[in-house]
């Protein structure tokens, strides 16, 4: 595996040439600080780019042209890492090893760079047909949430912890948001993607990477320069004592969130250590100490796991119950950390993570868009590679896992409640 960053003024494309896949992938990648009133709008062109073009101008042609391409597929993802905001779009296609047409690259390297450039676009307004329908859609996903007792839970206690922090904020934004887009303001967002962001593509696959780059200054005209600098880490401040708050719902069950702050971890703690540390005290499934604890030995839950937002700089646990038991689970949770700071837990423990976790990252390499993730987040915050990673994990002992228990301090605690069961 060869990996290569070829600088072109105005973007960088990062290759990553390996033969141990018949696909390849690509992500051509806009990145710039999040700020709260610009998610809707980015979710919302995103979506609009890949719905059509000027070329493709109903979403049936480039399903026709897919098919052409061997079923490649071209879709936009939006994402908030941290305090960045990525709009993505990504590109599947079979190695052209694979394919007789000796045009295929091109083509398909073309396809992409024709719906960023190209919008369907009239009189600086996109198209008013695929504008209602990508807007239909984004309602539903924004009214869905409400019906997700899960993402509302969770939600909620973000806006509870500090709603003016990125971390609170919905990247689909709301629906007053949302009615407030119109196709001649949309347009005005996405001329500020390529102005305001910085861009970087990364390819994965079995090809002659020089003459991808080739191709890809050859369909990619950008022209503006971004020097910003970006920091993913949002730094949500501690509390001296955690605020508490609940809701009324109409859900059967309780969803109760605990949010920690995990402050001060070293760089081999925040990529390596912390992971062990989870897998042992929330996110190992049925093995982990709170689903033993609070499920098993107390059946006081339907479900129970906690979550690492390693750039938010935050443990967020969720827990599935009846409200007669918040307060004891909430307890147990405590005494549950208690116990990790005090060493109580066994060296099987301690094993049974790392083998797990390396397993996992052998999963990994066995993926290519995984592989290509692993070189994003190296490029963007120095993420080991993946075999450096499995023996860091190796070397963890206990005394480091007690280490980073030692940072978790209590932020929030907020229960949507349940009405039980009629």
């Amino acid at each position: 595996m060869i990996y290569k960053t070829y600088k072109c003024n105005s973007f960088n494309v990062h290759t990553i040439k390996t033969d141990k896949f018949k696909t390849a992938h690509m992500e051509i990648m806009f990145r710039k600080k999040v700020v709260r009133n610009e998610l809707c709008g980015y979710s919302f062109l995103m979506d609009m780019l890949s719905e059509s073009s000027k070329d493709y101008p109903i979403h049936r042609d480039l399903i026709v042209r897919f098919e052409e391409l061997y079923k490649a597929s071209v879709y936009c993802i939006t994402l908030k890492t941290g305090q960045v905001l990525c709009n993505n779009m990504l590109v599947d296609f079979i190695n052209p090893n694979f394919i007789e047409d000796k045009d295929y690259l091109k083509n398909v390297l073309k396809l992409p760079f024709e719906l960023l450039l190209k919008p369907n676009v009239v009189n600086e307004e996109f198209d008013l047909k695929q504008f209602n329908i990508v807007k239909e859609r984004l309602q539903k996903d924004i009214n869905s949430v409400k019906d997700n007792s899960f993402k509302l839970a969770v939600r909620n206690a973000f806006k509870t912890m500090d709603d003016a922090s990125p971390t609170s904020y919905s990247i689909l934004g709301t629906i007053d948001e949302l009615d407030n887009i119109t196709p001649a303001s949309l347009y005005k967002i996405y001329k500020t993607l390529f102005k305001d962001c910085i861009c970087d593509i990364f390819i994965i696959g079995d090809f002659d990477m020089d003459e991808v780059v080739t191709l890809i200054k050859k369909y990619f005209h950008h022209r503006y320069i971004n020097t910003d600098k970006l920091s993913l880490e949002v730094d949500n401040a501690p509390r001296k004592k955690e605020v508490i708050k609940s809701d009324a719902s109409d859900n059967i069950q309780a969803n109760m969130v605990m949010i920690y702050n995990v402050d001060k971890l070293t760089e081999l703690e925040k990529h390596v250590v912390f992971q062990i540390f989870n897998y042992i005290f929330g996110n190992g499934g049925l093995t982990s100490k709170l689903y033993r604890k609070i499920r098993e030995e107390n059946s006081l839950c339907y479900n129970i796991s906690s979550m690492y937002m390693k750039y938010d700089k935050l443990l967020v646990i969720h827990v599935s119950l009846d409200d007669k038991n918040t307060k004891k689970a909430c307890n147990l949770i405590k005494k549950c950390l208690k116990d990790m700071i005090n060493g109580d837990f066994s060296d099987e423990d301690l094993e049974d993570a790392k083998m797990n976790l390396i397993m996992s990252l052998d999963m990994a390499s066995d993926n290519n868009i995984s592989i290509l993730n692993n070189y994003v987040f190296n490029y963007f915050d120095n993420l080991p590679e993946i075999s450096e990673r499995k023996e860091k994990i190796k070397q963890v002992t206990k005394e480091d896992v007690i280490n980073v228990a030692r940072k978790l301090k209590l932020n929030t605690v907020y229960m949507l409640e349940g009405k039980g069961e009629e």
